[in-house]
């Protein structure tokens, strides 16, 4: 009962995290002070920033967001965060953050196992980014 009180609770942390995040906003004039900000919630979240997603291995990435046990909408809002993150990033930066990001919904589409148009649509702009 305590292990599930706490998984409650480490669950609801993580969305209210996320949350947070995706209401800082991206504006481009604004991107390193925010992109800093945005580092630091992650790290407060998931305990990995974006710098370290960034520059991960995508199977250790995966196997770091696959260890916190995470939710279906949890991997969503993290591929939100970045699919957000991606055009504000260097140009010979995106398409791995897009990469990651792509890996991140298809996990998010595996633990749903139900059929989700808009994460569909959300897979199709990542691969956007990495096809350019």
């Amino acid at each position: 009962m305590l292990n599930k009180n706490y998984r409650d609770e480490e669950k609801e942390r993580i969305d209210e995290q996320l949350r947070s995040i995706m209401e800082m906003g991206h504006i481009p004039e604004e991107w390193e002070e925010i992109r800093l900000n945005l580092d630091r919630k992650l790290k407060e979240a998931l305990s990995i920033g974006l710098n370290e997603i960034k520059n991960l291995p995508e199977e250790k990435l995966m196997e770091i967001l696959a260890n916190l046990d995470l939710e279906f909408s949890h991997y969503e809002a993290l591929g939100d965060i970045l699919l957000k993150s991606i055009e504000l990033e260097a140009e010979d930066k995106q398409a791995d953050l897009a990469q990651k990001t792509l890996l991140i919904y298809k996990t998010a589409q595996e633990v749903s196992r139900t059929f989700s148009f808009s994460l569909t649509q959300k897979i199709n702009e990542a691969r956007s980014w990495i096809n350019d």
